[in-house]
């Protein structure tokens, strides 16, 4: 297998833009830390496949639309391309559909276009290296599930009086992945680190204060792991975190008058999550990435004999599984598998995290290769809630909706067979390059694709 890596900054500088995450009236221009993109280019029998990070909200339609166009004329299909967001929410907001959450920057979408075009200019300048690929996994302990159930009545702004809801409120015995994954790509013939992927499941909704432009914590990450491997380009990979936040102690202890505001707000809305200030930010966050650089300090989980490169993709109409209007998108499967014994499967949607099991059980890895599933997967067009979730309500479900353009609701009857039969033939794509091979497990009844 061969690889070639680059990474560039894109943080505007000199001027204010929206971000992407909070509906600020006024335009940010403060940065906190620099807005990068990475991009890793892996060559293997006749294939190749560019993995792109972008320390973004979403990349949107727009941007994903310019970067095809202009990648086109080096070649480059749309297959050959996955573009990942880090979702963070301090990022220039770059998508028109979600211009509630704050309205793009059409010189940014531009210049964050020309840069990509430019970064892979710059690779393909590169010459081609063998790589060796070791791959360092661990478990963290900064997430935690933010969809709880409360059985008591509630008021408030977005969803008026309620005798039950689901909140954003802190839900330590919800479902989260606490496993972060390394994976280091070296040079054969000096053993000099080349790039590095990395993949962890957790919004990026930390940095204090909010109003600043800032990588959040894959930013923190990618500092420590070039301190660790020198100024190599960290391609970052989301998990399904669609309902998974930063679990931040707070330090101080509240005076009674915000106790009593606090006691108040919980009796009329349900528990919420504390504020952190920004000392508990930078402590979460530099424990996050330190704990990250550790993984890598112990022996590799796994070391890939980089002898192929496959890559698949499908993608079904929004109509398939939710019933009213919505922007013009998709919802689309991206599967790069490195060698037999590592695939990422991207999907174009905020995913809550359930759905890594249901499609575990949909189709399962074969054993022995380590699977990861990534959210924020280009032209995204918003959230994926599961076939349970569906009734119960909630952001996740239905307070989302209007920030993304859509309006109506998710047929819960119809969205488990939707997504397992988009993600089967994503599958099933991959395999065109292995002719007569088939990893497919049959499938699975009707009951386990709905999440009961």
């Amino acid at each position: 297998m061969l690889a070639r890596a680059a990474c560039c900054d894109v943080t505007p500088r000199g001027r204010a833009v929206r971000l992407a995450g909070y509906a600020f009236d006024a335009p940010i221009s403060t940065a906190l830390d620099p807005i990068e993109i990475s991009a890793l280019l892996l060559e293997c029998g006749g294939r190749r496949c560019l993995i792109f990070s972008f320390d973004l909200m979403l990349v949107g339609t727009e941007l994903q639309n310019l970067i095809r166009s202009r990648l086109a004329r080096l070649g480059f299909g749309p297959d050959e391309m996955i573009h990942l967001a880090s979702h963070t929410h301090n990022a220039p907001a770059t998508d028109q559909a979600c211009h509630r959450l704050g309205i793009p920057d059409v010189q940014f979408v531009d210049d964050a276009a020309e840069a990509t075009e430019a970064l892979v200019r710059r690779i393909l300048r590169q010459p081609p290296s063998e790589v060796s690929v070791d791959i360092f996994r661990g478990r963290l302990g900064h997430s935690i599930n933010r969809r709880r159930y409360w059985p008591f009545p509630t008021i408030g702004r977005r969803y008026g009086f309620k005798w039950t809801s689901v909140l954003f409120s802190p839900n330590p015995s919800g479902p989260k992945n606490e496993e972060a994954t390394v994976t280091l790509f070296r040079r054969a013939d000096d053993g000099q680190a080349l790039g590095v992927l990395w993949h962890y499941t957790c919004h990026p909704t930390a940095v204090v204060p909010v109003e600043v432009i800032s990588a959040d914590y894959p930013g923190q990450v990618r500092r420590a792991l070039r301190e660790r491997f020198g100024e190599v380009p960290c391609v970052f990979a989301q998990g399904f975190c669609g309902d998974i936040r930063p679990n931040i102690t707070v330090s101080q202890k509240p005076g009674w008058t915000r106790r009593l505001r606090r006691m108040a707000r919980t009796l009329a809305s349900g528990p919420m999550f504390e504020q952190p200030s920004a000392e508990d930010w930078i402590c979460w966050s530099r424990s996050l990435a330190a704990n990250v650089c550790d993984i890598t300090r112990g022996s590799p989980v796994k070391r890939l004999s980089t002898s192929g490169l496959q890559t698949g993709s499908a993608e079904i109409p929004l109509a398939d599984f939710f019933k009213g209007s919505t922007p013009d998108k998709r919802l689309v499967v991206q599967i790069v598998r490195i060698s037999e014994e590592l695939e990422i499967v991207a999907l174009s949607a905020e995913v809550t995290i359930e759905w890594q099991r249901i499609l575990d059980e949909t189709v399962p890895a074969r054993e022995g290769r380590i699977r990861l599933y990534a959210g924020y997967l280009g032209a995204l067009y918003g959230y994926l809630p599961t076939a349970a979730q569906v009734p119960e309500g909630g952001y996740e479900v239905e307070g989302f909706q209007p920030l993304f353009g859509l309006s109506g609701h998710f047929e819960s009857v119809l969205i488990g067979p939707a997504i397992a039969g988009c993600v089967k033939r994503a599958f099933e794509n991959l395999q065109r390059t292995k002719p007569g091979v088939t990893e497919l497990a049959p499938s699975p009844r009707r009951d386990g694709l709905q999440d009961t």
